[in-house]
């Protein structure tokens, strides 16, 4: 009795596809290290990427010749689809997220006057974003994109608020650069969690009446877009600094 053929696109979606897992595990891994640029990190993970797609796109096309010529190979298929879909879906995720977001890189509560980075300067490379406000158009964008990004205002005098938002900021975890205690402003680095980006943060606590108004901006350090990560940044915090204050 003789076999049917192995479809021979089953066999080089499975290997692609298997491929491309420890590819993008190495560029994670890669720019998880910091002992490379962050555009070598994102070539090596958009190779794993067009891997991962070559293999789901062979899969499909495997199953259509075993369907209609019956050969074998499903299994083979099978493995190369799952894990290109593995490889795709965190990726697929936040294309989908940003494809409703502006190309944004800086947020501010105060787009139009924004908090200045200080010491931040001194760690951005040549390769790296401008520390300087994108400006105008930026700030548009933002109101458009984030309209419910606004200064917080609490009834706490700004020392005590100071105190309250270094607490916030040592909590998760972010690398204090300059707390601030006279100025009472506060720089940090916050880090993702899975590539290890690298953001600017700064919070400035001024006088408002008998109690406090919060300004506080989050940048890209690299990158042309943030995925709506810095705006999520300065909304839960604020939010969570106007819970805990009176």
């Amino acid at each position: 009795m003789i076999e049917d053929p192995f479809a021979r696109t089953a066999l080089w979606s499975k290997r692609l596809g298997l491929f491309a897992v420890p590819v993008a595990i190495i560029a994670v891994f890669v720019q998880r290290s910091g002992r490379v640029d962050f555009q070598p990190a994102l070539t090596a993970l958009g190779a794993g990427l067009v891997l991962a797609a070559a293999a789901v796109v062979l899969g499909l096309t495997a199953f259509a010749i075993i369907w209609v010529r019956g050969n074998r190979g499903a299994g083979a298929a099978s493995t190369g689809i799952v894990a290109g879909v593995l490889v795709l879906a965190a990726p697929l995720y936040f294309m989908a997220q940003a494809s409703s977001l502006p190309p944004l890189i800086d947020i501010a509560t105060g787009p139009a006057n924004p908090p200045a980075f200080v010491f931040a300067g001194t760690e951005r490379t040549p390769r790296d974003n401008p520390i300087a406000y994108a400006g105008e158009m930026s700030a548009l964008a933002q109101l458009s994109a984030f309209p419910d990004i606004q200064p917080l205002r609490v009834a706490q005098p700004p020392d005590e608020v100071h105190s309250l938002a270094l607490q916030l900021v040592e909590a998760r975890g972010w690398r204090v650069l300059d707390s601030g205690y006279t100025a009472r402003r506060i720089e940090a680095v916050a880090t993702s969690l899975i590539m290890k980006f690298e953001d600017d943060v700064v919070i400035v606590i001024e006088p408002d009446g008998s109690g406090s108004r919060v300004q506080m901006r989050s940048a890209a350090r690299a990158g042309d877009r943030d995925f709506g990560r810095n705006a999520e940044r300065v909304r839960g915090f604020l939010s969570e600094l106007g819970a805990q204050a009176r």
